[in-house]
């Protein structure tokens, strides 16, 4: 009897698939440094208004295209990546959307997890540039709290031990941005300032000629499950789903990291 069919093969190449493309032909690849549920799907929604930019994926994450960077372990710093399987995926991509639209000269690419390789990564392509973004570290707590968890569903003690995890992350992500942005000049732009001022952009961005003005920061977008509206910071509504205790808990964590926070502009509760 044979029994291959139910012989699964582990290949290297269905995690890390090589792609045909064009060489010496690549766009401008702008690197949104961001950690999750920091305002980044709506940040690279703007900057996909214009008809000179371009996501390769829907979410604005170019790790879902290649089954090896979207692993449970992409957050590891020392994950050994096949980048030439990354840009031939992300080139292939670019150029089949190019011959379609001739006018994209700019990739948006924002996957939460690029900021432990980026240098690396960025050095792939012939032209890049940065803008980093983060948010109030409570208010991102409470989004991926309720984004990952049944969060009215758990005892106290469930939500502080998460809301504990979820803290060191964002501890750990500001970290490496504020390490990014001192060693490789990156443009900071928070999700709070974005809200208050959507302009912004336009003054830090480094992109090809044309491409910033051609922009709209005040476009209606669409993120995740919310309606279709202009950028409005949601915050307020975000923390005020943390009870007292939970957002003493948090404040007790930040604590010994008020230099981080004070970096970013943020304040412990």
């Amino acid at each position: 009897m044979d029994y291959t069919d139910d012989i699964i093969i582990d290949s290297p190449k269905l995690h890390w698939p090589m792609a045909e493309y064009t060489k010496g032909h690549e766009p401008h690849f702008l690197f949104i440094i961001t950690p999750p549920y920091s305002g980044s799907t709506a940040l690279a929604e703007i900057l996909n208004t214009s008809n000179k930019t371009m996501l390769l994926h829907e979410s604005g994450e170019g790790q879902w295209l290649v089954p090896g960077l979207c692993e449970d372990d992409r957050w590891n710093s020392n994950k050994v990546i096949d980048y030439a399987s990354v840009k031939s995926v992300w080139l292939n991509q670019y150029q089949k959307t190019k011959a379609q639209n001739p006018s994209v000269k700019v990739v948006v690419e924002k996957s939460p997890s690029n900021m432990v390789r980026i240098k690396t990564l960025a050095s792939q392509f012939d032209s890049c540039s940065f803008l980093a973004n983060n948010r109030d570290p409570y208010a991102n707590c409470a989004s991926t709290l309720y984004r990952h968890h049944e969060a009215d569903e758990l005892s106290q003690n469930e939500r502080l031990e998460i809301l504990s995890v979820m803290a060191a992350a964002w501890l750990k992500r500001s970290m490496t941005i504020l390490e990014l942005v001192t060693s490789l000049n990156i443009p900071l732009v928070t999700y709070e300032n974005f809200c208050e001022d959507p302009m912004i952009l336009s003054r830090v961005l480094e992109l090809p000629e044309g491409v910033a003005e051609s922009i709209d920061p005040y476009a209606k977008v669409q993120v995740k499950d919310y309606m279709t509206n202009q950028i409005v910071n949601k915050n307020d509504i975000q923390i005020n789903r943390l009870s007292s205790a939970e957002i003493s808990h948090l404040s007790s964590i930040f604590d010994c990291y008020s230099f981080l926070l004070e970096h970013f502009n943020y304040k412990i509760l």
